[in-house]
């Protein structure tokens, strides 16, 4: 009998803390908060606010509208970043380089930070770290590191769809890169921090409609499809094996057509 009333005291004790704390909570009125999720929501054929102003690493107000006047790769980053996004911009320095060279005239590249503490001295460290890392292989008037303020930075990720949150004096936040049409269009998405020149080339000529790029860019383009599920472009073996065939068996027929007819007008 005494063990059952001290186990029902024990029982007693622990429902009163629950509903003490249940009471301080509901008296606080304060939900715990939650980080936001993060993530990409693709919003392809979207387009950018043109009337967005940032500050490059001169320390120039530009419109961003102004900027995005060709195809445009546009890669959220942070310059204080000592992880995934020095990776990222260090994958588009190993690249670019390796593209056409019609095509690297013919494109922007613009990082912009979306931590708005940071400054055009921090975003022109950062220029001159991947003008050394380019070597010379890639036009650096046509790459621009942008900061902004809190609401401009707000405006560009909400559009992209781009959905991150500060740890501390971090972030956590995707690794991607949106491809932008002259218009500003969002056409492509590139995840990760490697890119294939193949990858930047077929969506950059995606986002010009295919008018930028050589002869063999362009059969490149019809070769290659774009994969959602692999976040890359794939070699479409089925379109080009139609092609093959189709043309193989036009082939023959014009061999049979044309030959028989040759044996026809011998004597």
């Amino acid at each position: 009998m005494l063990i059952l009333t001290m186990l029902g005291l024990r029982c007693l004790i622990v429902v009163c803390l629950l509903l003490s704390g249940l009471s301080a909570g509901a008296d606080d009125g304060v939900a715990p908060k939650m980080p936001p999720k993060v993530g990409l929501d693709e919003k392809l054929g979207d387009r950018i606010p043109a009337d967005l102003e940032f500050t490059d690493e001169l320390g120039r107000k530009v419109r961003l509208g102004d900027l995005v006047d060709r195809p445009t790769l546009l890669a959220p980053v942070y310059f204080r970043c000592s992880n995934v996004c020095n990776v990222l911009q260090s994958g588009l320095a190993q690249t670019l380089p390796r593209l056409n060279e019609d095509l690297k005239s013919r494109i922007r590249v613009i990082s912009f930070s979306f931590d708005p503490t940071e400054t055009p001295a921090l975003a022109r460290g950062s220029k001159k770290i991947y003008r050394a890392a380019v070597k010379g292989g890639f036009p650096m008037d046509n790459w621009s590191f942008l900061t902004g303020s809190r609401e401009a930075i707000a405006r560009l990720t909400d559009a992209i769809g781009y959905r991150y949150y500060q740890d501390g004096a971090e972030f956590v936040h995707p690794v991607a890169v949106a491809v932008l049409s002259a218009d500003g269009r969002i056409v492509r998405y590139l995840e990760g921090t490697r890119f294939l020149p193949t990858d930047l080339t077929l969506s950059l000529m995606e986002a010009s409609d295919g008018r930028l790029g050589s002869t063999i860019s362009r059969l490149a383009s019809f070769c290659y499809s774009y994969d959602p599920e692999q976040r890359g472009y794939v070699f479409n073996i089925l379109r080009v094996t139609g092609i093959v065939v189709t043309l193989s068996a036009v082939g023959l027929f014009a061999v049979l057509v044309f030959g028989g007819r040759k044996r026809r007008r011998k004597p």
